[in-house]
């Protein structure tokens, strides 16, 4: 199978980390594999892992007024779709990592079938409506949860599941003696909720330390700004340290005592959720999105946007032993049971397969009788 991905951002974040490991199983496993790629970290990720790349201009929606923003991306969708309807030519399958790619490839009008891959819960009006526009040209959908799966259903396009998964086996949390760590594995961005936590942990009357681990993009700066100036208000002075972008953020993570996903909006199938899961490391998470249908026993949920339940959860799992033992057996018994790297891998290449029927064995000709030959 010939393969072309198509990927609208050159950033490096949890959606082209799933990529890269799939681009990567399926050239292990016979696919040539080509992708269309704005400059950037996730690039250069492709390239080192021998992916060839080819131009691609950025869509990522731009900064500035909305109505001048959106006619620029109208310009780079319409330049997109000249690149992927000449890249498409030779390509058996189409890929589409994200939504943002999905008008380029309506323009394009391609032959070959297109999958597109799922990363996100989609519920403004505006995109549910840009994702019906654009359905026509999408053959299925590889959905990484149910809730990711349930609007793009409803705009008419098939869709299959094909949950996340994470590395497995791994080496558990082990949490050092002194103040309990409360961590966060999430860009700076205003949807994951960081301020949140940070109000939740004003309102803790246990000792604890925060630690937000992640980089932030150039448009977040002011959130990212405002979370340092909360940090450095006397009811959470000195108790905030802001560790950016980690290389191994597992190592990082086992130190903490619990982990938090505080996104305000749905996150469709965190792999920080999954990541902490791996560890034993017990998790308080917001009750939406792909996160309920992967976290079980293994950490509590909350309201989103709800600074006192994050609160009140977070103090149980600090003040009751048994509750946090609990939690942290059940991650990696739900991993192993499932959610393991391979088997995401698995799932992910057998609908890959099915997008391209096996081409039937060429039909011998019928033996000529020895009489007909007289």
């Amino acid at each position: 199978m010939k393969l072309l991905a198509v990927v609208p951002t050159g950033e490096l974040s949890g959606a082209e980390r799933v990529l890269l490991r799939y681009l990567g199983a399926a050239a292990e496993a016979g696919v040539h594999v080509r992708c269309l790629v704005p400059p950037g970290r996730c690039a250069d990720a492709l390239a080192a892992a021998g992916i060839t790349t080819l131009p691609l201009p950025a869509l990522d929606v731009p900064t500035g007024p909305r109505a001048v923003g959106l006619a620029r991306l109208a310009g780079r969708w319409r330049a997109a779709a000249r690149a992927v309807r000449a890249a498409a030519v030779d390509a058996d399958a189409v890929l589409v990592n994200g939504f943002l790619a999905l008008p380029a490839v309506r323009m394009a009008r391609i032959a070959p079938p297109v999958a597109w891959l799922v990363h996100d819960v989609v519920r403004k009006p505006e995109w549910r409506l840009l994702m019906r526009v654009c359905a026509p040209a999408v053959t299925t959908a590889f959905a990484v949860s149910d809730g990711a799966a349930g609007p793009v259903r409803a705009a008419g396009i098939p869709a299959r599941v094909v949950r996340n998964g994470t590395v497995w086996p791994v080496e558990p949390a082990r949490p050092g003696p002194g103040v309990p760590v409360v961590g966060v594995n999430a860009a700076l961005t205003s949807w994951k909720g960081q301020d949140v936590l940070l109000e939740a942990v004003a309102r803790l009357d246990v000792p604890v330390h925060v630690e937000l681990m992640g980089g932030r993009f150039a448009k977040d700066a002011p959130f990212a700004d405002a979370l340092r100036e909360r940090a450095a208000r006397p009811d959470l002075a000195g108790r905030v340290r802001f560790v950016g972008h980690v290389a191994d953020p597992l190592a990082r993570m086992r130190t903490w005592t619990v982990a938090v996903s505080s996104s305000v909006g749905p996150e469709a199938a965190p792999l920080n959720v999954l990541e902490a899961m791996s560890i034993g490391l017990p998790m308080v998470a917001t009750g939406h999105g792909g996160t309920v249908e992967v976290l079980g026993g293994a950490g509590l949920l909350v309201p989103p946007g709800d600074p006192a339940a994050l609160a009140a959860a977070l103090r149980r799992l600090l003040t009751e032993p048994d509750l946090h033992a609990r939690c942290a057996a059940a991650g990696p018994t739900a991993v192993a049971a499932g959610l393991r790297l391979e088997d995401a891998v698995e799932d992910f290449l057998l609908a890959l397969a099915s997008l391209t029927p096996p081409t039937p064995p060429a039909r011998r000709p019928a033996p000529v009788a020895t009489e007909e030959l007289v």
